[in-house]
């Protein structure tokens, strides 16, 4: 059995470049990490050449690579079959995929498509959430049933659990490789549309600094789970405005203890 990954998520540092991911989380002490690939941005033609040799150089490993859409269409396109090739040359254990397509029939039919490209080990995983097509664990659970593939998952994010009004899941459940970890408020709870999306990107927070429910904090530190610790926040990013000094920040807060 494969050890849990403990893991430093892309979105606690946005201003950073995907290479110097895997080095910041060595720095401040993960052992994991994960990595954000954007062809529109900076994962230019020499970004896989620099991740690989700062994942050699740390032995950090990836929990997850992301982040993909489904849109409109039925079949993977380029974008998604270079997610998956990343995911795969970088050994990640989970791709990250979120829904914005309007069409439920095709979407499943390009879900199903990008996990028929990924191998054995590298799950493909939903992200529900209040700002996409997929809005609630129980959606998420009929989608990834009509996919119907041994490589499809479901992502647990914990603020996006609360803003469903889910209960945490039993962990065991095959369908869940990984969970996204944090705290945060509960004003976050009633917000919808563009209000959510910037709560969800500005205001978690380190774990048992907010108001999130402490069962499901302890549940998922004490499960046999991968978790990425995604402490995406506006005042950590003020505060700490080096994303060096902002991971040991998070790891010292978020060490994996109960």
């Amino acid at each position: 059995m494969t050890e849990p990954l403990w893991a430093l998520a892309a979105g606690c540092v946005p201003d950073a470049m995907p290479w110097d991911i895997p080095r910041i989380a060595f720095e401040a002490g993960f052992l994991s990490s994960g990595m954000w690939v954007d062809p529109k941005t900076t994962w230019g033609p020499d970004a896989l050449i620099k991740t690989r040799r700062a994942m050699l150089d740390t032995g950090i490993s990836l929990v997850d690579v992301e982040v993909g859409w489904l849109e409109p269409g039925d079949g993977a396109e380029d974008t998604h079959k270079l997610l998956v090739d990343v995911a795969l040359d970088l050994g990640a254990r989970n791709l990250l995929m979120v829904s914005r397509h309007t069409d439920l029939e095709a979407s499943i039919s390009q879900f199903r498509a990008i996990c028929d490209r990924a191998e054995e080990g590298l799950r493909v995983c939903l992200e529900f959430g209040e700002f996409t097509s997929i809005k609630s664990l129980g959606h998420a659970k009929e989608f990834v049933s009509k996919v119907d593939h041994p490589n499809a998952g479901i992502l647990i994010d914990l603020m996006h659990l609360n803003r469903s009004g889910e209960a945490l899941p039993d962990l065991d459940d095959v369908r869940f490789p990984y969970v996204q970890s944090c705290d945060f408020y509960q004003s976050s709870a009633s917000m919808s549309g563009r209000d959510y999306i910037m709560a969800a990107v500005d205001d978690r927070c380190c774990l048992g600094e907010g108001e999130g429910r402490l069962g499901d904090l302890i549940g998922v530190a004490r499960s046999g789970k991968d978790v990425s610790l995604e402490i995406r926040s506006k005042r950590l990013r003020e505060h700490f405005p080096d994303p060096w000094a902002r991971g040991v920040e998070i790891f010292q807060k978020c060490q994996r203890y109960v």
